[in-house]
């Protein structure tokens, strides 16, 4: 029953989306037609989940990536290229040509806090080292929904947004190939202004299809879905079931939209795109360091509430370094985006007494006006048992508590630093909340570290996480050094 239904909601959907006047089966279709007349080989791939804890627990991959707890993932899924002989590592990772292009056809997601499209170094090969480097590293800024090209939102609920709303995005690492995808588009009459193009750099990447070449990933990021029932638009059934890959070649569109490989049969004249220009950071506002007398108060407060208990301040510091940085020195980012920040703490323990506890504080990023939305995660730091003496991290992120729910909801950021500091009229710029393995007192503002779901999980090591996303002003990450860091105390008893 459960799978009809689901099976109904993908009816409906496609349906629904269907009725688009730019993108139809049939326009669809004729463009695939036309690229094919024009001496193109197009093959066609799936936007489908990518349910990073559900790849980990069913062993398809050795780490969880440092994902952002309760905010879902797409990927693309591409079938090789023609004369391909190496396979890619992973389903969800493809090797490019310096001459192919990979176009999305279809629709944003539905109201939601944020989301983008990107496409990641997965991993480098490195002469005289054994196996693939994982990198993960983004090739250039996002297209996301502050600087995405789209049509008329499809639905009256979201008329005059970005969401549900028509779009292309062509990934490709040459000029040439670009215009001619777009001539394409042209002539089957999509509408130029709604199409976007992702320049891969191959001055910065090893392109090919060779096994010393470059796999690549393409994710769609999504937060916070503003309507409850729209977060079936980032579910599928399992991608592996029985141990056996449910989603493989040949691959079909379903209602996000069509995804293809488009590959040229004779030489194009290259012209590859330069390594892009990234959207600055700074804007020169260092307001909310000026909060900093306001945050030392609060962390005294902390420290008087809790004073029958030893407190170590845990360090915070930047996650992971920059992307171009990365790739060259083959070094693992866990994922990046340039549209947040990545902070965080040295990993801990927290025992089962009630008496153990983090207390996490600090800015509330959104509202000094530094982020969209801002959150903290929390992480298993555990090394991966099965593994060993292979190390690798779990990385999962397995809750969160973000700045979007409400004061009255008592279940997000804001508004939980004012009992610390009730007569400072700043403190409602900041946020104070516990972690524990329990919660005897039933407090307020606690987030509770969970059960494993899966065998391979376990909670032991952790860390914090702190990102906030998108500065309005800029419609990237903020400045590191533009914000005022989060901070963790580890209580405990003074042994």
């Amino acid at each position: 029953m459960k799978r009809l239904a689901m099976l109904l909601l993908l009816f409906l959907a496609v349906s629904l989306f269907s009725l688009d006047p730019y993108f139809t089966e049939e326009n669809v279709n004729s463009f695939i037609a036309e690229l094919e007349e024009n001496g193109f080989v197009v093959q066609q791939g799936v936007v489908y989940t990518w349910d990073l804890l559900d790849l980990f627990s069913k062993h398809l991959i050795p780490s969880c990536y440092g994902n952002n707890a309760s905010n879902p993932y797409l990927a693309y899924f591409l079938p090789p290229a023609p004369g391909q002989t190496v396979p890619n590592t992973l389903p969800f990772t493809f090797r490019l040509r310096e001459d192919e292009a990979i176009i999305f056809i279809g629709w944003t997601p539905p109201e939601v806090t944020y989301f983008s499209y990107v496409t990641f170094v997965m991993s480098k090969y490195l002469p005289g080292q054994s196996g693939r480097q994982r990198v993960l590293a983004s090739v250039g800024d996002t297209i996301n929904m502050t600087r995405i090209k789209t049509g008329e939102s499809i639905l009256p609920e979201t008329a005059g947004t970005v969401f549900n709303a028509p779009t292309m995005i062509i990934s490709t690492p040459d000029k040439n190939m670009d215009v001619l995808m777009r001539a394409a588009a042209a002539k089957v009459g999509f509408t130029q202004s709604l199409i976007n193009t992702e320049p891969i750099p191959s001055n910065m990447l090893k392109l090919g299809l060779e096994q010393n070449c470059d796999e690549l990933l393409t994710v769609i990021r999504l937060a916070l879905f503003k309507n409850p029932e729209d977060k079936t638009y980032a579910q599928d059934p399992p991608l592996i079931v029985d141990g056996k890959l449910t989603v493989k070649p040949p691959y079909s569109h379903n209602y996000r939209g069509w995804v293809l490989r488009v590959t040229p049969t004779k030489p194009i004249e290259p012209d590859p795109f330069p390594t892009p220009s990234m959207i600055p950071r700074d804007t020169g506002d260092y307001s909310e360091l000026d909060l900093k007398p306001t945050m030392d108060r609060l962390e005294e407060a902390i420290i008087k509430e809790y004073s029958n208990l030893k407190a170590d301040a845990l360090r915070t510091q930047r996650a992971v370094e920059i992307s171009y940085m990365a790739i060259q020195n083959v070094t693992d980012v866990l994922g990046d985006s340039r549209d947040t920040i990545y902070i965080w703490t040295d990993p801990f323990l927290i025992g089962d007494d009630p008496d153990d506890f983090a207390i996490v504080f600090g800015p509330v990023h959104s509202l000094t006006g530094k982020s969209t939305y801002s959150n903290f995660t929390v992480y298993t730091d555990d090394l991966v048992k099965d593994l060993l003496p292979v190390e690798s991290k779990i990385l999962y992120g397995f809750a969160s508590v973000h700045s979007e729910h409400s004061v009255e909801s008592k279940l997000g950021l804001i508004g939980s630093a004012e009992r610390f500091l009730p007569d400072d009229p700043n403190a409602k710029y900041f946020y104070v909340w516990k972690v524990a393995r329990s919660n005897p007192d039933n407090e307020d503002y606690c987030l509770l570290i969970p059960e494993p779901t899966s065998e391979r999980l376990t909670y032991n090591n952790l860390r914090i996480a702190f990102r906030a996303y998108v500065n309005p002003e800029t419609g990237v990450g903020p400045s590191y050094e533009e914000v005022l860091m989060d901070k963790v105390i580890h209580f405990s008893l003074d042994k």
